[in-house]
């Protein structure tokens, strides 16, 4: 009896964290959702299904001479570091429509792939105090993300972001938010446009 007490209590929790998603907006292909951590900081959840391999995705996150092509709200990208051939260290710089100041990161992405179901899980860390401010830019702080992708059936790629960051500096919170889920929409739905270009295998990805 105590034993099913705890199995529904842990149900029950379950469900209610799961419940606290708020839906931001949905194309019915791809969705992004938000809430509010207990400090107030936005976290993010978008999926999006795709035409593509799961390399692909990968070619095209490395490919950072390219990223302003696609992912919103960006204007460069430089490889710090690559510790092993899972791991890149990247600076990322956003661009901001005055009198917002210009924001960027630096972070440490690492992956590892299921060998039995395929699926590629990406771990996004915060690298940005281990390295000196950059003028004219506000550092962002308490970055951290996670990025899976599981193949589907029909050649169909499953991608998925979870992540937060804090904006910091003086930007209000509720427009820091906006810019945020807006941004993160639109990178979702241009990702269909943009993977054809990397449809290549990816040395040490396995493709389903």
């Amino acid at each position: 009896m105590r034993a099913l007490l705890w199995s529904v209590l842990l149900c029950f929790v379950v469900v209610a964290q799961a419940a606290d998603w708020q839906e931001y907006k949905t194309d019915g292909v791809t969705t992004v959702e938000y809430r509010h951590s207990e400090s107030g900081l936005l976290q993010l959840r978008a999926t999006t299904k795709v035409p593509s391999l799961t390399g692909a995705f990968l070619h095209l996150l490395e490919d950072t001479e390219s990223i302003s092509s696609w992912a919103q709200n960006t204007e460069k990208a430089l490889l710090l570091a690559q510790p092993d051939s899972q791991t890149h260290v990247v600076h990322t710089y956003f661009t901001a429509i005055w009198p917002v100041s210009k924001r960027d990161m630096i972070t440490q992405s690492s992956w590892q792939q299921d060998p039995t179901t395929g699926v590629l899980t990406m771990t996004v860390s915060d690298m940005g105090q281990h390295f000196p401010p950059e003028q004219g830019y506000v550092r962002m702080q308490q970055v951290q993300g996670s990025w899976t992708l599981t193949p589907l059936e029909n050649g169909l790629l499953q991608i998925q972001y979870q992540g937060q960051a804090d904006p910091a500096g003086k930007l209000p919170r509720f427009i820091a938010d906006k810019v945020a889920l807006k941004a993160l929409f639109k990178t979702f739905t241009g990702l269909e446009k943009v993977l054809p270009q990397y449809q290549q295998p990816y040395a040490t990805v396995l493709e389903q």
